[in-house]
């Protein structure tokens, strides 16, 4: 199956409306939606502010959405409460770290940094790595693995 992408990225091509991975499977409250195509545009207060509003957040201390998944490349949002924890302890795939809002602590080895609004982090593959947040705080995460590494 294929989508016409000529309204979206103008190119008038058609291309593999569902990627590696295909859709996302949906929930009571997402919808389901391909996980790649040619052009991907989203809202990103939009999407912190509906993640935030799931039960999985007012009830727990994360909440994350996989925006864009492909063999060798992931974006996800996540939005945390102080004290959650992201631990990259396998650190195959480069990643970088966009606090969208709010503050965290990233330690990659030992070196710490802190974040704040709209600060961005690059972390190199091989390196693990721990963020906490150290105040309510939403994020993108973007992670690529080497090809070797991702099965490609």
């Amino acid at each position: 199956m294929t989508t016409d992408t000529s309204s979206v990225g103008g190119s008038g091509a058609t291309a593999p409306s569902t990627g590696s991975y295909g859709s996302t499977s949906g929930t009571d409250t997402r919808g389901s939606r391909p996980l790649i195509e040619d052009l991907m545009v989203f809202s990103l207060p939009a999407e912190v502010d509906a993640l935030r509003q799931e039960d999985q957040y007012r009830n727990g201390e994360r909440n994350s959405a996989t925006l864009a998944k492909e063999v060798d490349f992931r974006v996800l949002l996540t939005v945390l409460r102080p004290g959650a924890m992201l631990d990259e302890q396998d650190g195959d795939a480069r990643a970088s770290v966009h606090l969208l809002s709010g503050s965290a602590t990233l330690s990659v080895d030992d070196q710490e940094s802190e974040l704040t609004d709209n600060d961005i982090a690059v972390i190199d593959s091989g390196r693990p790595w721990i963020l906490r947040a150290t105040g309510e705080c939403a994020l993108l995460l973007t992670l690529a693995w080497p090809r070797e590494k991702a099965g490609v």
